[in-house]
Parts: structure tokens; C-alpha cells; sequence
């Protein structure tokens, strides 16, 4: 009987030690994963989106597509000419018209890549011709070093048949 005491008490030993081993890993992975999360919900200060998004709301009020494409980051600017840009602020405010007011949503944290960090703003508009209807202002801007410039610009409004 002594034998078999012995080797089932090895046996326990050696399941919780497996046990201990499996439990450490999972809880290893689990901070991990924590940690990640945590970095992509990082998000840009309140007062500096805030403070964007009356710029962008401003020159597009404004229709000076000139200073906002200046405030595009050189990657943006690739991807969009000034002369899209002009054309598509037009559409924009003949299809919306002016924004009257917006309230700062949330701004969070989207991508990083290399050494910048894009953030989504989120503001919610009342714009003329759609002051029934929710609308939305969208901004992506990039910060690098330090310096925050403009990605992109998008405005929305929810439709309805009436």
C-alpha cells in the first residue's frame, strides 16, 4: 500500500505542478492582451480634438480649402490634391451646408505605424440643410513627434424617405 501511495502522491504532484505551469500562462497571456487593448484605446487629449475639430469646422464653414490642405499631413496629401479637395469641400457644403454647432464625441486611438499614431475625432454637427437629420463629423489626424496634422476629413448625415 505504501507503494501506491507513493506513486499517486507523485502523480498529484506532478498534476498540480502542470496545473500551476498551465494557469501562469494563461494568466501571462491574458495581462498581454490587456496591455495591448490598453495601448489601442489610448486616445488624443480632449482639448486638442476639441480644438481641431473647430479648425477643420471653421475652414470648411469657410470654404478655405487652401488653409485646410495645408493642415494635411504629406502622406494625406498624396493621397488627395488640393484641386479634389476643393472640389469635394463644395459638394460637401451645397449637399450640407453650414455646420451651426458640434458637440466633441470621443477620440480614440485607430492605428500606429513606425512612429505615428492616427486618431479618430468624433463630433456630433447640426448642419443647415439637414438640421432634422443627425449628422457626423469624422476627423482622422496623425501625431508625430509631438505634432498633430491632418489625415482626413469626413461629414455624414443619416437619410430618410420623408
Amino acid at each position: 500500500m505504501n507503494k501506491y501511495s507513493n506513486v499517486l502522491l507523485t502523480l498529484i504532484l506532478v498534476l498540480v505542478l502542470i496545473n500551476l505551469v498551465l494557469t501562469g500562462t494563461v494568466i501571462n497571456k491574458q495581462a498581454a492582451q490587456e496591455n495591448s487593448m490598453a495601448d489601442r484605446s489610448e486616445s488624443l487629449d480632449s482639448e486638442i480634438a476639441r480644438a481641431w475639430g473647430g479648425k477643420v469646422a471653421g475652414m470648411y464653414n469657410q470654404q478655405d480649402h487652401q488653409a485646410l490642405y495645408a493642415m494635411f499631413d504629406e502622406q494625406a496629401r498624396v493621397k488627395i490634391s488640393h484641386q479634389q479637395l476643393e472640389t469635394q469641400l463644395k459638394k460637401l457644403f451645397q449637399l450640407f451646408g453650414a455646420i451651426e454647432e458640434s458637440a466633441f464625441v470621443s477620440a480614440d486611438k485607430i492605428a500606429e505605424k513606425d512612429d505615428a499614431q492616427y486618431y479618430k475625432l468624433i463630433f456630433n454637427v447640426r448642419v443647415k440643410e439637414n438640421s432634422r437629420r443627425p449628422a457626423t463629423l469624422s476627423i482622422t489626424v496623425v501625431r508625430k513627434n509631438n505634432a498633430v496634422s491632418l489625415y482626413g476629413v469626413r461629414i455624414n448625415a443619416s437619410q430618410s424617405l420623408d
